[in-house]
């Protein structure tokens, strides 16, 4: 482990933790401290789609073995898309540029939850829960003073905000970089797998007027559990189910200021005249795993001074989830950003490691946003 410096991690979502997986292979010190109590106290979404390149930062950020569970974790479903009206009645239609389904490795679907046990394997004792992030400020010599809550405080060398789209490293760093809202609207759940009877097997995009449905059955193998176990990987039991998120712009699907109402007679009321199959997918159970969310656009293009602070994922470049692209390009980060601090040759040539990832970072960021709006406008004209 290299002892010239540290690198302090705000937030243990995708992108941090992937972070934290890479700074371990590299033989770099660091901590992660995450404001909730544990891993699993609140939802954060389910089902996820790893493209190539997040499937690439992966597999740079652990050991071939632990990428063999992983493809293990995967979806055993058929991840082809097909395209339906809202009677399922098939249209042409063309996926989103970056929906991979030839000429290269294929997407994958994986629960988001499982995903980050994956990423906790071997970095417990660096994960620190309980944590929320309150203020940073310069010290002797560029080192950094991160304040926690619980009134205590870690001196480090760099720190990196992978807090998401409410960063409070971001609102310190760089203020001007908060995300835009767009006035789409992304709803989000699961129901049971016998809600896709009728449905041939696969993902399914509903294209209805002005808004858009995904579906995707996700199948997982009982024994994943005993098989990680034996591999020292801890991993909870995950029953099948049926995934299901829709896009559409808040005044065409008329839905309240307030989305953290139930979100039920609103579905019911958008789906009134589709086909019976799809209305019992998105309406069926008790509303609980249901969520309502903003889709906001971040501000790759805000420059910050240049030091010791930085940020990757949705705390700079949130997007829309209609490209699939959020949680890759925040892989994508981590392995960028752990490559170039695993070049340099210690403190002194740390800011220019960071400089060198935020520019690569920004022109990512910035791509990634445009493919993701274009994948929200082709699937339903928002």
């Amino acid at each position: 482990m290299d002892d010239t410096f540290h690198i302090t991690i705000i937030g243990a979502g995708l992108g941090g933790l992937c972070l934290a997986q890479s700074l371990r292979h590299a033989g770099i010190r660091f901590d992660v401290f995450e404001r909730d109590d544990a891993l699993d106290q609140r939802a954060q979404g389910y089902r996820i789609r790893i493209d190539a390149a997040g499937q690439h930062a992966l597999s740079r950020a652990w050991t071939p073995e632990m990428d063999s569970i992983f493809h293990l974790a995967v979806s055993q479903a058929t991840p082809n898309a097909r395209f339906l009206d809202t009677n399922l009645v098939p249209v042409n239609a063309q996926a989103p540029d970056s929906w991979q389904e030839d000429g290269g490795p294929h997407d994958v679907s994986i629960h988001r939850q499982t995903l980050r046990e994956l990423l906790m394997t071997g970095i417990e004792d660096r994960v620190h829960f309980g944590q929320a992030f309150e203020h940073y400020e310069s010290i002797d010599d560029d080192r950094l003073r991160v304040a926690l809550g619980n009134e205590t405080s870690i001196e480090t060398d760099v720190l990196v905000g992978a807090d998401g789209v409410n960063s409070r490293v971001r609102a310190q760093l760089a203020p001007m970089a908060a995300p835009t809202t767009t006035g789409a609207v992304c709803i989000y759940g699961k129901t049971t797998p016998s809600s896709r009877a009728g449905l041939p097997e696969g993902t399914h995009v509903i294209l209805a007027d002005g808004c858009a449905a995904i579906l995707e059955d996700m199948r997982f193998r009982s024994d994943l559990p005993s098989i990680a176990q034996g591999h020292g990987c801890r991993l909870s039991h995950v029953d099948d189910y049926l995934y299901w998120a829709l896009v559409g712009t808040r005044w065409r699907l008329g839905l309240p200021d307030d989305l953290s109402v139930d979100a039920r007679p609103f579905l019911a009321r958008i789906a009134m005249t589709w086909h019976p199959t799809l209305r019992d997918a998105l309406c069926d159970g008790d509303g609980t795993g249901i969520a309502m969310l903003p889709i906001r656009l971040g501000r790759p293009d805000v420059a910050w001074p240049r030091g010791r602070v930085t940020l990757l994922g949705d705390a700079i470049h949130a997007m829309s989830p209609a490209g699939g692209r959020g949680a890759n390009t925040a892989l994508e980060d981590a392995a960028s950003l752990a490559a170039a601090l695993a070049r340099t040759s210690g403190c002194r040539d740390l800011s220019s490691a960071l400089e060198s990832y935020d520019t690569a970072m920004r022109a990512r960021g910035h791509e990634a946003i445009a493919v993701s709006q274009a994948g929200t406008e082709r699937l339903s004209g928002v």
